[in-house]
């Protein structure tokens, strides 16, 4: 099983200012980790720069590994092309293409990438609706659809480390968790996962690892088991009442 994710000593800068400084941040394979936090606590900055994407241009210093191989000065590119692989928030797509062509589109890209190649086939079981709406372009979808097919694009890089920034912002309550199961499907056949998330409890029911990160700095992170009892997380995120 591949995907394990080691951080060290991270610091993403811009100009003086330092908006993520994390010492440790680890992901076994085979794991949903989750980063949860505040609007603008820092989180995707923090799963931006372990991608090395970023619309702006801040400085990064830090050890990232992934399965021992020092990514720490490998291209956005090439760390897609070898398996880790980006799905920013805002579900991009390739609005003038059909759903079918975003899934063929890059997908040569992705040989040696070292994850498993998801087949068309594959990604429909996983999302009956984008079977559905096939032939239809990507901006005649809903933004749940959306979501599915910027998944499923990610999915047919043949990714070893799955980055997904806030994939149920603007989603009903139905799609969410649908969506979250879906993920949870992805882990339990092996994929590695790091999600970035606002909506703590539907998370929390798909989640192996949670990790809160306050100001850019990582201050919990444990077992979901262990981190439902942490009074910040009961205080901030489950309504002060959850035991």
């Amino acid at each position: 099983m591949s995907g394990r994710l080691e951080i060290r000593d991270l610091r993403v800068a811009y100009d003086r200012a330092i908006a993520v400084s994390v010492d440790h941040l680890g992901v076994a394979p085979g794991t949903l980790a989750t980063v949860i936090g505040a609007n603008g606590a820092g989180k995707s900055t923090l799963i931006n720069a372990i991608a090395n994407w970023s619309r702006a241009a801040p400085r990064l210093s830090g050890a990232i590994t992934v399965d021992g191989e020092d990514f720490s000065r490998v291209s956005a590119c090439d760390r897609a092309r070898r398996g880790v692989v980006l799905v920013p928030e805002g579900r991009g797509v390739f609005m003038g293409l059909t759903v079918e062509e975003n899934l063929r589109a890059g997908v040569g890209a992705a040989r040696g990438a070292g994850g498993r190649a998801y087949s068309l086939a594959d990604v429909y079981d996983l999302f009956p609706r984008l079977y559905e709406r096939r032939h239809n372009a990507g901006a005649a979808l809903s933004g749940g659809e959306r979501q599915m097919l910027a998944i499923a694009r990610a999915l047919r890089m043949a990714p070893r480390l799955l980055l997904l920034d806030e994939p149920s912002i603007g989603l009903a309550p139905r799609l969410v968790a649908l969506l979250l199961a879906t993920i949870r499907t992805l882990v339990d056949g092996g994929l590695t996962v790091l999600l970035v998330e606002q909506n703590v409890v539907a998370a929390l029911e798909v989640t192996d690892v949670l990790y809160l990160l306050e100001r850019g700095r990582l201050i919990a992170g444990g077992t979901v088991a262990a981190m439902r009892d942490d009074p910040r997380i009961i205080a901030a995120y489950l309504g002060g009442g959850h035991g």
